[in-house]
């Protein structure tokens, strides 16, 4: 009974450092993947990762935030913006045409419709992107890069209630190499 059990863990074991081979085997794709991006291809995905945070969007709320924009650009596709509560007793259609969405709540400017279908009115040409990331010069980018880590950085030391030295720290060096390659784009265009 005891070499079943013994057996039968050994094969357990032999199955779970499989997986995790192949588990590594996965990372180790994706960081040569990653080591196969262009300079600007890694400023705009550090971007992605916190473009809330840089001037531009902090100065301009993305998405819009103002209900008379969405309201124009949802008669423009023949909608119109119903409340939850009312969604039941109004018909599909009103007398103009316009067929009913709801706003959905925690995303500002995603509608749904009556068949459950996502409909998505925020502005696709400040949408923050990899593709509009990508069509923006690199010493825009870098500048956008350097605002996000100085409010991540400013943020994370007022208000974080935990240490964050290190992350801070890592910020630090990540300023230091956008800098660099910063200074680099504005050296070849001069």
């Amino acid at each position: 009974m005891k070499k079943k059990k013994r057996a039968a863990a050994k094969k357990g074991a032999i199955k779970r450092k499989q997986t995790t081979d192949d588990m590594d085997e996965d990372q180790s794709n994706n960081l040569v993947r990653k080591k196969t991006r262009s300079i600007k291809e890694d400023v705009v995905a550090q971007l992605l990762c916190r473009w809330w945070f840089s001037a531009p969007y902090k100065a301009n709320d993305w998405p819009p935030q103002e209900e008379s924009w969405y309201i124009k650009e949802l008669e423009k596709k023949k909608l119109r913006k119903v409340e939850i509560p009312e969604w039941d007793w109004v018909p599909e259609e009103d007398a103009h045409g316009l067929r009913k969405v709801y706003e959905l709540s925690q995303f500002r400017g995603l509608f749904r419709n009556s068949a459950g279908e996502l409909v998505d009115m925020r502005p696709k040409e400040t949408c923050p992107c990899f593709t509009n990331f990508m069509q923006k010069d690199m010493i825009i980018l870098c500048d956008m890069l350097m605002s996000a880590y100085e409010n991540q950085m400013k943020e994370l030391l007022e208000k974080s209630k935990y240490d964050v030295k290190n992350v801070a720290d890592r910020l630090k060096v990540a300023m230091t190499k956008i800098r660099d390659i910063q200074s680099k784009a504005r050296d070849r265009r001069n």
